[in-house]
């Protein structure tokens, strides 16, 4: 027969393994928060399975209160992962988490029976938050998605008949010890020993995709603004071009400058100017459409690429940034700043030699004119 306590000794060494490797990546990617919670989770849960195995003397309810924080803390990385600044306290949460269970199972530390379906109940309960967070993700590697919720569904599949087990089955229910019910809990611990294993292994992968992603986007967004920077800009805008040339709808082009931005830079510093630069970086975004481009080239000009708009389109959409941006000042330290912009339109002919350098171009000169013509003004390119 196994004994348990060798199990949890196992289980125990098990976790330790797996918590150093994920101390060492939580260590090589601070950036990632999650892996934080994940890397403490493990080693909350070690020092539950060594109180678990010091009972007695030690009362077994002290490592139960334990080993169910350790999963509260594994629910936290996974919002936290999700939710990156907006998973919201966890000290509050996880302390008043641990005061809960804490108080359930000192109540019901003369009972193994239900001190076990609480503890399995709990985390039945983890389990469907964790695999619920990776969900509301809609990651692209839906692969992964799958992968966490198996591993997470057959661990509380385990607990679930681990549950029944001890409502319905006479011989689980008179269980004093967990020596016991040594049939049951001894596929828990092995069941656990791999479970923490292809867990270690999904929260390294988890991390490096985190990783991917900033990488990406470090890579295509202006680093201020968080708009398309120019090299992604190119990159999505020429298909776009291409389809116009293949009869697709008509595609418009739109250059901002803003008007004597240096100056206003000059006089207030470049924390006003940076401020300025957000604000209406967030006014192109929120007038574009889905599937429209939103770029910072550099500096203090911008670019608005509108899909399926001809120049009239363009043109209202470009008067209606234009009045909208020069009604609300930009405030900062009581500091007020009116700005008005510039606007070249330009519509894409649709001809085969037209590239996007010389789409630019054409915008370019527009823009030159509206500064030229007084600033404060849309100017669009003949078509």
């Amino acid at each position: 027969m196994l004994d348990i306590t060798t199990l949890i000794l196992v289980l125990a060494v098990t976790s330790l393994v797996s918590v150093v490797g994920l101390l060492v990546a939580s260590q090589l990617n601070p950036q990632v928060r999650a892996i934080h919670y994940w890397a403490g989770a493990l080693a909350v849960f070690i020092v539950g399975l060594v109180l678990q195995a010091s009972s007695p003397p030690l009362p077994l309810w002290i490592s139960a209160v334990v080993i169910t924080q350790a999963y509260a803390f594994i629910w936290w990385g996974t919002r936290v992962y999700g939710r990156a600044g907006n998973a919201g306290r966890p000290e509050l949460v996880l302390a008043a988490f641990l005061v809960v269970q804490g108080l359930v199972f000192y109540f019901l530390r003369d009972s193994l029976r239900f001190s076990v379906i609480f503890h399995s109940l709990a985390v039945l309960l983890c389990s469907a938050l964790v695999v619920h967070e990776i969900w509301r993700l809609q990651l692209a590697q839906r692969a992964l998605v799958w992968s966490w919720s198996v591993l997470w569904a057959i661990h509380a599949l385990v607990y679930l008949r681990r549950i029944l087990l001890y409502l319905f089955d006479n011989d689980f229910i008179a269980a004093q010890s967990l020596q016991d019910a040594v049939t049951v809990e001894a596929i828990n611990y092995l069941e656990g020993i791999g479970f923490i294993y292809a867990y270690s292994l999904l929260c390294v992968i988890f991390t490096t995709l985190r990783l991917q992603e900033k990488l990406r986007l470090q890579a295509t967004r202006d680093p201020l603004t968080n708009l398309l920077n120019r090299r992604a800009f190119e990159e999505a805008a020429v298909p776009l071009l291409c389809a116009v040339t293949r009869g697709a709808p008509p595609l418009s082009l739109l250059v901002f400058d803003l008007d004597h931005f240096k100056a206003a830079n000059d006089t207030h510093g470049h924390k006003v100017g940076d401020l300025v630069l957000k604000r209406f970086a967030g006014q192109l975004q929120a007038s574009a459409r889905p599937g429209d481009l939103v770029c910072r080239l550099g500096g203090e000009e911008f670019v608005l690429l509108l899909v399926d708009a001809d120049q009239a389109q363009a043109t209202r959409v470009a008067e209606r940034i234009r009045h909208k941006w020069q009604e609300k000042p930009v405030a900062c330290d009581a500091v007020q700043i009116r700005s008005s912009v510039s606007i070249g339109i330009v519509q894409a002919s649709g001809l085969d030699n037209e590239t996007l350098y010389r789409l630019l171009d054409r915008a370019d000169r527009a823009l030159y004119q509206a500064k030229q013509g007084g600033r404060d003004q849309v100017v669009s390119a003949p078509v």
